[in-house]
């Protein structure tokens, strides 16, 4: 058996690890902010619901963009979920979700009738499956977060508030002696 010297292992070792981060990069087109199965939620998307949802609030506040693609993913994944249970959507079904609620506005502002109707339908459906059913279909599903919004919960597929997706570490601040 030939053996490696240790410098050329550790090169070895260090290419086959970069490949595995870059096949796990695989779905790191900047135009997408997530794969929800099979299916995109595209940057655009959420620049438009976001477009719309400020042309709505108070001056001096600001929409979350991670809520937003929360929404869009959840809304994603109530799609799928509806489709496979075969269950239907009705628009009166979401006006009746929405009745009541500070949405139910929104639905007249173009750019963010998807993600309001997104949030109807997650509703609905998690409604009429129960909602431990629907968190057990929510964990099966496959949701790929792009890194620039964060991490991702892996049982609810929601975004973990103060977390980075980003592959980089700050550097420790330690001092450097001078030579």
């Amino acid at each position: 058996m030939t053996y490696l010297p240790a410098r050329r292992r550790r090169s070895v070792v260090v290419m086959v690890l970069a490949g595995l981060a870059l096949t796990a990069c695989g779905h790191a087109d900047p135009g997408v902010a997530a794969y929800v199965g099979d299916q995109e939620v595209s940057q655009s998307q959420v620049d438009q619901a976001v477009k719309g949802l400020s042309s709505i609030v108070d001056a001096g506040q600001s929409v979350s963009v991670e809520a937003v693609v929360n929404a869009l993913v959840q809304g994603e994944l109530a799609e799928q979920i509806a489709v496979d249970r075969k269950i239907e959507i009705t628009d009166a079904e979401r006006d009746a979700a929405l009745k009541g609620t500070n949405l139910a506005g929104l639905v007249k502002v173009a750019d963010a009738q998807p993600v309001v109707f997104d949030v109807a339908d997650q509703a609905i459906v998690a409604q009429k499956l129960g909602n431990a059913a629907y968190l057990d279909e929510v964990k099966k599903r496959s949701v790929i977060l792009n890194p620039r919004y964060g991490v991702l919960d892996p049982t609810q597929k929601t975004i973990v508030a103060d977390q980075s997706g980003s592959l980089s570490v700050p550097a420790p601040n330690a001092s450097v002696a001078a030579p």
